[in-house]
């Protein structure tokens, strides 16, 4: 069995990182099992390849690091599960979505609110004291690694900008979504694609966590990205091959 380094699951969601539910959905979509092995976020730099999540030790041992590097090895290990006849143009467009929610709607819908702005931010905190008031420890753990992550934000662009800005960024890759999906069942048309993990990791992230904020606001109004949800998550909840949640490794 596939193991999946987390955060931690929450809100109903895998992991609290839209990068580790990303993994997640891939492989409950693709029919693959795995388990959720609980990691300590203050010691990712010693303990995995990048010094982030998600990562996964493979059945043969394998250590892959980065969601969308994971899911081109399990492609390609598992003989094309989701993507096998995708053609070139079909590709190249499930590239420019991933790149479109990895690079920019992660910072301007994930991280703007769950780490720049002080409300959400305090509710964010909760998470990782499991919804307890948070000690000076941990408080002062969690303050250094804001500090890290607000300077990501800043050094990436969209965290220079005013709250104004950003959330019309995010209101703009939105209405791609929106634009792309349409009638369609499944992101790309008829047949369920990698991308669909994707997509739905973000939307999941954005929809369903206890942040209150203008991405999500705007989504709701989006009937088509909303029945896509709800479509989806029907679908991994019938199929989803999730075992146990492992233990916190040092």
């Amino acid at each position: 069995m596939v193991s999946l380094f987390s955060y931690g699951p929450s809100w109903g969601l895998p992991c609290i990182s839209p990068f580790v539910t990303k993994v997640a959905y891939y492989m409950d979509l693709a029919g693959i099992p795995y388990r959720l092995v609980r990691t300590n976020p203050f010691t990712l730099i010693a303990d995995t390849p990048h010094g982030k999540l998600p990562m996964i030790e493979d059945v043969d041992g394998a250590i892959v690091s980065d969601s969308t590097t994971i899911i081109h090895h399990l492609e390609a290990t598992r003989g094309q599960p989701l993507d096998g006849g995708a053609d070139d143009r079909e590709q190249a467009q499930m590239v420019a979505f991933n790149r479109l929610l990895d690079e920019h709607f992660y910072w301007t819908a994930v991280i703007q609110p769950r780490w720049r702005e002080q409300l959400d931010w305090e509710t964010y905190v909760s998470v990782f004291q499991g919804n307890q008031t948070a000690g000076r420890e941990l408080r002062q753990k969690l303050a250094t690694f804001r500090r890290r992550i607000l300077a990501e934000f800043e050094g990436q662009g969209a965290g220079r900008c005013s709250v104004e800005e950003v959330y019309a960024r995010a209101r703009r890759d939105v209405d791609a979504l929106a634009g792309q999906l349409g009638a369609r069942r499944y992101f790309m048309g008829d047949k369920l694609r990698s991308i669909d993990a994707t997509v739905l990791a973000f939307l999941k992230h954005t929809l369903e966590v206890p942040f209150e904020y203008d991405t999500k606001r705007y989504i709701a109004t989006k009937p088509e990205l909303v029945d896509y949800v709800t479509r989806l998550s029907d679908q991994i909840g019938t199929t989803s091959n999730i075992g146990e949640i492992c233990e916190m490794i040092s």
